[in-house]
């Protein structure tokens, strides 16, 4: 049986993947030295930011992650779709609606960060009309239509504020033998910089 609503969005484990809108302008390898001056110049809020670590020799792996204290920041090509997702790891920030919200405003800045690049060129730009949302722990979050059904109502609550819409459509992307994922799909794709605006005025 799965957990209630509240016990799983508890869970520090909360995720947000981003995809890219064009995958073939996407070189794994030079997002290491971008990720390190993060490091270097404190970018991400409320984070110790703490390594780089290569994971791109492993099939179907991690990609390039940007270890955090809190959070973990991966870059990776799983299924053949690139993007960006955060990760929480070790400390839940928020409960019920608004754990989704701070997954998803965390997510949104590392994108809007590369999105503006120099060094990038411009070839890392993020869709939002489909992304993915997560929960890695098993013991509160079994990847089945339970879970789903115990969250649906603060993970709509947080989709409806942040893409200002009652017509995403919520559906259970994982097996049962994978992490927690659904898939949130929008008739619209505001940008990157649009959705943290709106995050920014419903959060002042």
């Amino acid at each position: 049986m799965s957990s209630g609503a509240t016990s799983a969005l508890e869970s520090p484990e909360v995720s947000v993947k981003l995809f890219v809108v064009d995958s073939t302008g996407v070189r794994l390898e030079e997002l290491i030295p971008v990720f390190h001056r993060w490091i270097k110049e404190d970018l991400l809020d409320d984070e110790l930011q703490i390594d780089v670590a290569n994971y791109e020799h492993v099939p179907k792996g991690p990609g390039v992650v940007l270890i955090c204290d809190k959070a973990h920041y991966y870059f990776d090509v799983r299924a053949g779709r690139a993007g960006l997702r955060y990760r929480g790891r070790r400390e839940a920030r928020a409960a019920g609606a608004e754990a989704v919200t701070r997954a998803f405003r965390s997510a949104l800045h590392a994108a809007r960060l590369l999105e503006a690049d120099p060094l990038l060129e411009g070839r890392y730009r993020f869709r939002t009309d489909e992304v993915e949302f997560g929960i890695y722990d098993r013991l509160l979050a079994p990847s089945d239509v339970g879970t789903l059904v115990a969250i649906r109502p603060e993970l709509e609550e947080a989709v409806r504020g942040l893409y200002c819409t009652d017509d995403a459509a919520i559906e259970l992307s994982s097996s049962p033998k994978e992490p927690f994922m659904v898939t949130v799909k929008s008739g619209a794709s505001p940008s990157v910089e649009e959705l943290l605006g709106r995050l920014s005025a419903a959060k002042g």
